[in-house]
């Protein structure tokens, strides 16, 4: 069968990537090719058995740049693809980002419009793993905005369902929500709307909206989550349908839907949201397999891998009733994702913190009747996971100016004379 690149080219347009990864697999494309499909896909393991062996010794801009003068080949814009996702194993973000950049040069000045937007997709998932979300939601905002003028639907679509998941990531619930809306609006079919689920259903849950939810875990959704062979469209059906249950039992529905989604990933990096949902609503064997795969990445310190790795590890210390354990982890995630700026998770890691009693009290009262409040116990053992102010508001569900109180009282009754010598026991025997 003769390669038929313009067939591949036309499904990639349409934004039809699977089926532009099977089509070239059937008629035994050139290896070149089918690693920059891959990487496109955000699928390193494909990237990985495609590649030239050589390229795997390459750990940065300079080593891929000689690689390619040493082929003498002049690197097309699927090479860069590739070469970004070679780069991101070694974590040299800069270089991943210069190569995407070269990438979408080329393609816009050869009138590969597509394969420009598909650069920009790919910039934004690589900065939100490298935790860099202001970054990410830039080169996705682009992204939307070239594939509405070139009226390429497929890509449109792709683009705002991860713009919401970003805005969702950063707290950014308002306009999380006006690109669910819109989503909604130009979705054709139950697959495409199922795109939306996984950020509609969290959204939900954020917002306390029941009826929201129920909607993003409609039949239509569960039965993308159990049937799509789209793997975006059923994982993120499959977030929606599990968050919507919570505590899935062995076999029902959500169930069968978590194992099928974990299976259909190639990578935790391509959606490491899951792996962290496994962790906490799968059975103990996915808890397991969840952490585990998370820990065995390739390039673990991308800092939102390492930071969902954390908060799963958290959830599985937990169900195995290591509590000091647990409290240890969340706190390690509250503050990793805290750091990027991802208050989604943020949240999630200090809820998980709240949810559980001080593994032990490092901070003594100095008499029975400086002794704390629960609600003081609860601030002071945030402040001391590193949480600020508006943090602790969150994860408490109170205002800022309540948790300003609650500190004042805190330190009125230790005789403290800072925030910082709750964090730091040390400090508060220097008062």
């Amino acid at each position: 069968m003769i390669f038929d690149e313009e067939k591949i080219d036309g499904l990639i347009k349409q934004c039809r990537i699977t089926e532009a990864i099977a089509a070239q697999a059937s008629v035994g494309s050139e290896r070149r090719q089918r690693a920059g499909i891959f990487a496109l896909a955000g699928d390193d393991r494909g990237v990985a058995r495609a590649i030239d062996p050589e390229l795997f010794a390459c750990r940065s801009a300079a080593d891929v740049a000689a690689y390619y003068l040493a082929m003498g080949i002049e690197p097309t814009v699927q090479d860069r693809l590739t070469a970004a996702a070679v780069l991101a194993w070694s974590a040299d973000s800069e270089g991943v980002y210069a190569a995407l950049d070269a990438a979408h040069d080329r393609a816009v000045s050869e009138k590969q419009f597509h394969f420009a937007i598909a650069t920009r997709e790919r910039l934004a998932a690589h900065a939100l793993l490298f935790g860099e979300i202001a970054r990410a939601r830039a080169a996705i905002a682009e992204a939307i905005v070239s594939a509405e003028a070139r009226e390429l639907s497929g890509w449109r679509l792709r683009c705002i369902a991860a713009a919401a998941r970003l805005a969702l990531e950063a707290g950014d619930l308002d306009v999380s929500a006006q690109l669910l809306a819109r989503g909604r609006a130009v979705a054709r079919s139950s697959d495409e709307l199922a795109l939306f689920a996984g950020v509609g259903a969290q959204l939900a849950v954020e917002r306390e909206d029941r009826d929201a939810l129920e909607r993003w875990t409609s039949e239509s959704i569960v039965e993308s989550a159990l049937r799509s062979e789209e793997p975006d469209v059923a994982i993120a059906a499959t977030i929606a349908t599990v968050i919507g249950v919570e505590t899935p039992s062995s076999n029902s529905t959500a169930a069968r839907a978590l194992r099928r989604a974990l299976a259909l990933t190639e990578s935790p990096a391509k959606v490491p949201e899951l792996f962290s949902i496994a962790a906490r609503y799968g059975d103990l064997d996915e808890a397991r397999f969840a952490v585990a795969a998370l820990a065995a990445l390739w390039a673990p310190n991308r800092a939102y891998l390492n930071a969902h790795r954390l908060i799963a590890q958290a959830h599985l210390s937990l169900r195995n009733g290591e509590r000091g354990e647990s409290v240890d982890s969340a706190g390690d995630a509250a503050r990793a994702f805290s750091a990027m700026g991802s208050r989604r998770w943020t949240n999630e890691a200090m809820r998980l913190l709240v949810s559980q009693e001080p593994a032990e009290r490092r901070m003594r009262p100095r008499s029975s009747a400086a002794a704390l409040t629960e609600r003081e116990e609860q601030v002071a053992h945030l402040i001391r996971r590193g949480a600020r102010n508006r943090e602790v508001a969150i994860a408490l569900q109170i205002s800022e100016h309540t948790v300003e109180r609650h500190v004042s009282s805190i330190l009125g009754r230790l005789g403290l004379r800072s925030r910082w010598q709750i964090s730091d026991p040390g400090r508060a025997s220097e008062s």
